[in-house]
This record gives structure tokens, sequence and C-alpha cells, in this order.
């Protein structure tokens, strides 16, 4: 997605930043684990399927991506999606996933604090109307930390062994976007992500 090709949004835990192709290899190895990609419904692809993915994301007007990083280290740990069009009662509605690819750095609070700017950032600077979460029924972690963050379960499919969590970004009533996402949006850095690297190498030479 154009919007956020180069932004840079951070926390006093983690920096969401785009996905760029010095990304993919890590990324890669992430998603060569046959765990993550169960969790994740997700099909194995080659490192080359994978830069061509990452190129084709940036051009994609209904997906949104960001690679999660300590805010300290600044090294990657995960990633955050939103996936737009999945709904054609809500055009506003957005598919929302969270991924902790580093398993050292699982249950530590960085999907949950990612999940909270990601989330800001839908609802103010997107126009996110819902966020809509589909988890797998043995994804105990995954759906005890959306329903943490206010999610309630929509429906339920045998089929595919999922439920569908939803939660509103705005007042049905007015269209306000939440006050939760506005106070969060509020302590929200946002900065230019070439501009910030450019800056990290500098002080690294």
């Amino acid at each position: 997605m154009r919007a956020n090709a180069d932004a840079l949004l951070a926390s006093a835990v983690v920096e969401l930043c785009p996905y760029r192709r010095a990304h993919v290899e890590r990324y890669h190895e992430w998603m060569s684990d046959e765990d993550t990609l169960r969790a994740t419904a997700s099909e194995r692809l080659t490192l080359a399927e994978e830069y061509a993915m990452c190129e084709q994301w940036a051009r994609d007007e209904t997906k949104c991506t960001f690679i999660v990083r300590d805010a300290r280290t600044r090294e990657m740990v995960g990633d955050v999606n939103f996936f737009f069009g999945v709904d054609h009662d809500d055009a506003g509605a957005a598919e929302i996933e969270c991924m902790i690819g580093e398993r050292s750095m699982r249950r530590k609070g960085y999907a949950r604090e990612a999940l909270e700017v990601f989330m800001a950032y839908g609802a103010v600077v997107l126009g996110v109307t819902t966020f809509v979460a589909k988890i797998g029924f043995d994804n105990a972690a995954s759906l005890n930390l959306f329903a943490g963050l206010g999610y309630v379960e929509r429906s339920s499919s045998e089929i595919f062994r999922e439920k569908t969590l939803t939660l509103p970004a705005r007042d049905a009533r007015t269209g306000e976007v939440h006050s939760r996402f506005q106070d969060r949006w509020s302590r929200v850095r946002v900065q230019s992500y070439d501009a910030h690297e450019a800056r990290r190498l500098e002080e690294k030479s």
C-alpha cells in the first residue's frame, strides 16, 4: 500500500516499518517454519516468490503491511497486516493479522503493542470502520490476545476450523473514531522511514 510506503510508526516498545526488500530474507526464514505456516494459514513460498510478493504488496491498495521491530534494538520480530475488501456490506472493514516470527520474542508483549499501534493507524489514518480477525480454533494464544483487545466472536466455521472476531473502530451512529484509537494514535511517533534509516546509518559510520 502506497499510504505506508515511507511511514515509520514508533512507540516505546515497537517500531512498525514498511516491508522492504531488506526484510525479505528474514521474513522468508520465519515462513519456512511449519508451525508458523500452520498458525498463519499460509503457503510455503520460495525466496524468489517472497521478493515478488514484497514488491506486489507495496503496490496493492487492498493490503497494508508493516514489519514489527523492537524499538530499542531495531531487530525484526514479526509483522502486521490489513486486508481490505473483506466485507461487501462494510467497505471500511479490514481483516487484521499479527505474527511474531521470532520465537524468542513471543509472549513478551510485542504482539499486543504492535496491534494497538496498528489499529490506531488503521482507524485514524486509513479510515478503517471495523477490524476483523480470523483465527484458527487451535490458536489459543491469538484467540486470547484478540479477546483481551476487545474483539468479540461474530461467527465460527467448522469447515475452516476458525473463528471470526470483530471490533468496531468507529461509533456506529456518528461515524467518529472511538476515543481509544484516537488517544493511542496521539502517542505514536510518526516519521519518514527512509530519513530515519539514513540517520541511523550515518550514526553507525
